[in-house]
């Protein structure tokens, strides 16, 4: 996912980001790191608090 590189460019930290989406600031850096799975809600929760559609969480990535 694009978490990382759409949070930077948002200017916000990964405490703020966990916070608003609703899950601890450790998991999320695993999440950002690839140590961590979401769920569907965290993934969507995490797209609001970022202010952009789930789709460009993922755009972009090779499958």
């Amino acid at each position: 996912m694009r978490q990382r590189e759409l949070r930077a460019d948002a200017g916000r930290t990964q405490a703020s980001l966990a916070a608003q989406a609703g899950v601890g600031g450790a998991f999320y850096v695993n999440v950002e790191n690839g140590k961590n799975n979401i769920s569907l809600d965290t993934i969507f929760a995490s797209a609001d608090a970022l202010g952009v559609d789930v789709a460009e969480l993922f755009g972009g990535l090779d499958s």
